[in-house]
């Protein structure tokens, strides 16, 4: 039997970002493995310069996500002013933003970004290395009931809607776990689970699924919250039908 600590996830707009190329700020149609243990690290005040603890939250704990409702992506369009790199080059060093826009030749640039729309699901954690992981369950239960910085989807923009109400299940499988979770799920009035739903989950746990799965590349795993690194990893997706569980 294992423990699994789960909480829900939903707001009116989530920004889940993936890998940013030019002006386009894409966002998954998901949860991140680096947006759920962000949220962690901002419920237990951990700051995102401390290197070494949010090292620690990256090894020490396993992660999935199960989406109840996928939600609507949307676009939004950004303006931000900045000046010309021929300008900057006439000042030597630059020190603030007012300094940066008293030189004058200002110009505008354009950015999309995407943000998830009314979704739902349910994020997942436990111990996978116990050495590393400096928190346990039940205290990230506590942090989340009263987090020491405010916690948001992916974006600063995007709180959540609701209490996210976490809580450690013991269980002998990831599915099961999960199942436990959403069996009488009340997050919205009329809300109802699907029958059938998506579940992602990593390596080394046992998922309780026999159906084939799909493999996934994803970089979502931390290597610098304070240089906004990030590697690669598999991810593994497959479709559980609640209905025939519940």
């Amino acid at each position: 039997m294992m423990q699994f600590c789960l909480f829900n996830l939903y707001g009116p707009m989530a920004g889940y970002g993936g890998i940013a190329v030019g002006e386009m700020r894409s966002s998954w149609s998901r949860p991140s493995r680096s947006a759920v243990l962000g949220m962690i690290a901002a419920a237990l005040g951990i700051r995102r310069d401390d290197e070494k603890a949010q090292a620690n939250l990256q090894a020490g704990y396993g992660f999935s996500v199960m989406v109840l409702q996928q939600g609507t992506m949307m676009q939004d369009f950004h303006t931000i002013q900045s000046v010309s790199s021929k300008s900057l080059k006439k000042m030597n060093h630059v020190m603030t933003r007012r300094d940066e826009m008293n030189l004058g030749d200002s110009e505008t640039i354009l950015s999309k970004r995407e943000y998830l729309c009314d979704h739902v699901s349910v994020a997942c954690v436990w111990i996978r290395d116990a050495e590393s992981a400096q928190y346990s369950l039940e205290e990230i239960v506590m942090a989340f009931r009263n987090p020491a910085y405010c916690l948001y989807l992916g974006r600063k923009s995007c709180p959540p809607a609701l209490p996210v109400h976490a809580r450690v299940i013991q269980s002998d499988s990831l599915k099961s776990a999960m199942i436990q979770h959403i069996e009488g799920f009340d997050l919205l009035n009329g809300f109802k689970v699907p029958d059938k739903v998506s579940l992602f989950f990593e390596e080394g746990i046992d998922s309780g699924l026999e159906e084939p799965v799909m493999k996934i590349k994803r970089r979502d795993n931390i290597l610098s919250r304070s240089r906004w690194q990030f590697s690669d990893r598999n991810e593994y997706y497959a479709q559980i039908y609640v209905s025939e569980e519940i």
